[in-house]
């Protein structure tokens, strides 16, 4: 089911493409450090949620277009279920608290790492690693972001507190999940009445393709009027 024309967010998804092409284009002819942006981004989490990982993380963006092209491909779909995923998402904040106690290697860091791979900065084993994720995202959606980086994990132990986020209309929503099917992250968002989990990458996916136009980016509901 594909969303309707006339929702008015059609312009989204072409307009965080050309932030990720932007930005892409800066790591590689401007050998641009990634680390200052997601620094910057960081103190903007609590108002706004992690919006480096859906709109500037070359990693990230490179996994969109893989899973882009595995669907133009007809390739193989892998979604993991709700009932999975629960428990399977928690593996990033695993590895983010063994990061903490300088178990794990820094491959897992964040993103900011991979425009240091560009510049010769990893070995080879890491560059190996980070193909992997790109060409597993032709069957699945961004698998690195969902399990792996703890980057993001930090960045989403924080966004929780947001003050804005994405808001279901719970009156006019059919329940057709579509907006759930297209979540890169996975989230339940058809279930949800303001998405504050710690997952979302704030891509609005769920919003550009809501037929009826219910999900929209707002400020969050004060207590009195959740349900």
């Amino acid at each position: 089911m594909a969303a309707k024309k006339g929702n008015g967010y059609g312009w989204i998804q072409p307009l965080r493409l050309v932030v990720q092409l932007a930005f892409c284009a800066a790591v590689v002819c401007a050998s641009f450090n990634t680390k200052i942006v997601s620094e910057w981004l960081f103190y903007a989490i609590l108002l706004l949620g992690v919006f480096f990982c859906g709109w500037v993380c070359p990693l990230g963006a490179a996994q969109d277009w893989a899973t882009w092209l595995g669907r133009k491909l007809r390739l193989p779909r892998l979604r993991i279920p709700q009932r999975v995923q629960q428990y399977l998402q928690l593996s990033r904040y695993v590895l983010y608290a063994l990061l903490t106690l300088g178990i794990v290697v820094a491959i897992f860091k964040g993103p900011y790492h991979y425009s240091m791979l560009l510049h010769g900065v990893f070995y080879t084993g890491g560059a190996i690693f980070i193909i992997c994720m790109i060409v597993l995202g032709l069957f699945t959606d961004r698998p690195f972001c969902n399990y792996l980086c703890t980057g993001g994990a930090r960045m989403g132990l924080f966004s929780v507190l947001r003050i804005f986020g994405i808001k279901r209309n719970t009156n006019t929503c059919g329940g057709c999940g579509l907006c759930t099917r297209k979540c890169p992250m996975n989230i339940d968002v058809a279930h949800t009445d303001f998405v504050r989990h710690p997952n979302c990458i704030g891509c609005l996916q769920c919003v550009s393709t809501c037929p009826k136009k219910c999900l929209r980016y707002a400020l969050m509901p004060s207590p009195q009027h959740k349900k």
